[in-house]
């Protein structure tokens, strides 16, 4: 461990603080627009509500900063308290909510008149990239080979789209339709999209970290 590691996730900086605060913060705000996503719903419709990216997204941000806030509790000292060394998991959260919100901006609508949306598709995507590039340390650590993971996990989430999708007749999302004649070629689109925007982070996530010391 070097003294910039210690530093960086050291109990003492009041930074560290306000880092727990804003992590509280998001865990809250994932937490209230899964709520509104699935509450109330009868079983099939909460199995499809789950089925969605932008759900599966949501969760994935509440389960990482729900992590965030109950860590410290659980580990009571040492240098990794508040932030474990390997943040392969948020990063896995931020690139989902991330393209989630991009992929609704640019071609599902761009239109958030709900609460559950407004929190899912623009809040949490927007929030959780400052969280990335300005409270997280640990990831600027991240190998190479990591964003190839944090892209490899859409593969199951297709197998699951197709079954959605003929299972339903129709798909849940409509410029990615099995029954399409470009359905590869937008599927390999897809893929290349995430892969890019995985690359970027953990790269912009070591230029601000380098930037940071």
């Amino acid at each position: 461990m070097t003294s910039s590691d210690a530093r960086a996730t050291s109990p003492d900086d009041w930074r560290t603080g306000v880092a727990w605060v804003w992590r509280l913060v998001l865990a809250v705000a994932a937490g209230w627009a899964t709520w509104l996503l699935l509450a109330g719903r009868p079983t099939a419709d909460l199995l499809a509500q789950l089925r969605y990216f932008t759900t599966e997204s949501t969760i994935a941000v509440l389960l990482v900063n729900a992590g965030a806030v109950v860590r410290p509790l659980l580990v009571r000292s040492g240098p990794y308290r508040f932030e474990g060394r390997r943040t392969w998991f948020r990063g896995l959260a931020t690139t989902m909510t991330v393209f989630t919100g991009i992929i609704f901006a640019t071609l599902l609508g761009h239109t958030y008149p709900e609460t559950a949306g407004r929190i899912a598709h623009a809040f949490l995507p927007a929030a959780m990239l400052v969280d990335w590039l300005l409270v997280g340390r640990s990831h600027r650590r991240l190998a190479w080979w990591v964003p190839l993971t944090w892209a490899a996990a859409l593969i199951p989430y297709l197998f699951l789209y197709v079954w959605d999708a003929r299972a339903l007749g129709t798909p849940m999302y409509p410029f990615l339709d099995p029954a399409s004649p470009d359905w590869w070629g937008t599927v390999a689109a897809v893929v290349v999209a995430l892969l890019v925007l995985s690359y970027l982070l953990r790269w912009l996530a070591r230029a601000t970290g380098r930037r940071r010391g």
